[in-house]
């Protein structure tokens, strides 16, 4: 998450990137207060239902454990995946300037 954080400080302004950290394991408490302890100042969304877990195929049901990272086009197709791998900016950042040209 700390690399994510930087991502958008430094490397990205708010027009050009959305963050978005889903979780359905936790609760909304316990986001906010991870939230407010790390000092991560993207948006946290509890998936209750499971609804996005299950449209993007995260988590452990589907045989992978967080982190998932995904980078989702303006259109909502997923361009980046990566599961079980921390620290993935560079990879990340790549990505994304490349479909910021397109």
């Amino acid at each position: 998450m700390p690399s994510i954080q930087w991502l958008i400080n430094v490397a990205f302004t708010p027009d050009q990137l959305t963050i978005i950290a889903v979780n359905n394991t936790s609760s909304v408490t316990w986001l906010r207060n991870y939230r407010a302890q790390t000092g991560i100042s993207f948006l946290f969304v509890y998936d209750q239902q499971s609804d996005l877990t299950h449209l993007y195929e995260v988590g452990s049901s589907f045989g992978n454990n967080p982190p998932s990272y995904l980078i989702i086009d303006k259109a909502g197709i997923v361009r980046y995946r990566v599961d079980q791998k921390y620290n993935q900016f560079d990879e990340m950042k790549a990505m994304i300037e490349g479909l910021s040209k397109q």
